[in-house]
Formats: structure tokens, C-alpha cells, sequence
């Protein structure tokens, strides 16, 4: 099984959690990697990185970014939000590594429904995110 969210609906959902903090540009460059579009001022250009999908499971999702010392000095400000915001046992972000681990299973929404799932593949199709689902 294959469930999808579109860039569109992904963006909002952020914009909506941070109280319209972070707002993100997301675009395609192939099957594991998105392009993340990041505007903190208005008076500056976007910072654009590279996300790219290292792993998938039911106990964790392990991203990896690409920035130079600049972009990633402009990242830690999104990460300070996300520090005092998320507990770290659902999020960690490493900066010095450019990793972020999430835990699906610590979240209490995700609990429920990753017994009776599970996660198999995570990817992006030319404007959504697909994760592929096994029932076992």
C-alpha cells in the first residue's frame, strides 16, 4: 500500500504547526532527494539545501542535509525552534553531521497504526511524498 501527502499539503501542515514561523518551499530533484527552500527575512534571498531520505523503519527515519558553514548557521535557527518545541525523542537534528533522526513510534498519533504497519519505503514522485506500507 501507498500513502501520499503533496508538497502543498506538507508545507501547510508546517506553516499551521509553527504558528506560520517556518514556511518552506519543496521541490523534486529525484526519487530520495527534495530541494527545501527556506526564506528567514524577507530582505533575504531563500536558503535552498538538499534533503536526502538514509533510512526508513518503524523505529526511525534518518535524513541527511548538504550546507556550507553560511546555510547552516541560517539552519540553526529553525533547529532552536524544533529543540524547544519537539521532545527529542521524537526529533534530533544533529548540526555538526547534518542528520536529522525521527521516531515515528514516540509519536503518540503514530503508535496506534504503526503496530499494524509496516513502514517499507519513503520517497518523493514529482510533487508528494510516498510511503510505501506493508501489512504484516
Amino acid at each position: 500500500m501507498i500513502i501520499t501527502i503533496t508538497f502543498n499539503e506538507l508545507k501547510e501542515i508546517i506553516s499551521n504547526k509553527t504558528n506560520d514561523k517556518v514556511n518552506l518551499d519543496l521541490h523534486y530533484v529525484n526519487y530520495n532527494t527534495i530541494k527545501v527552500s527556506y526564506k528567514p527575512v524577507a530582505f533575504l534571498p531563500a536558503v535552498n539545501v538538499n534533503v536526502q531520505i538514509r533510512e526508513v523503519g518503524n523505529s526511525k527515519i534518518v535524513l541527511s542535509y548538504n550546507a556550507n558553514n553560511a546555510i547552516d548557521m541560517i539552519i540553526k535557527g529553525p533547529a532552536a525552534f524544533l529543540d524547544s518545541n519537539i521532545p527529542k525523542e521524537i526529533i534530533e537534528l544533529d548540526t555538526t553531521d547534518q542528520i536529522v533522526t525521527l521516531y515515528p513510534t514516540k509519536v503518540e498519533q503514530l503508535q496506534k497504526p504503526l503496530e499494524m504497519i509496516e513502514l517499507q519505503q519513503l520517497y518523493f514522485d514529482d510533487d508528494k511524498v510516498c510511503v510505501e506500507v506493508k501489512m504484516p
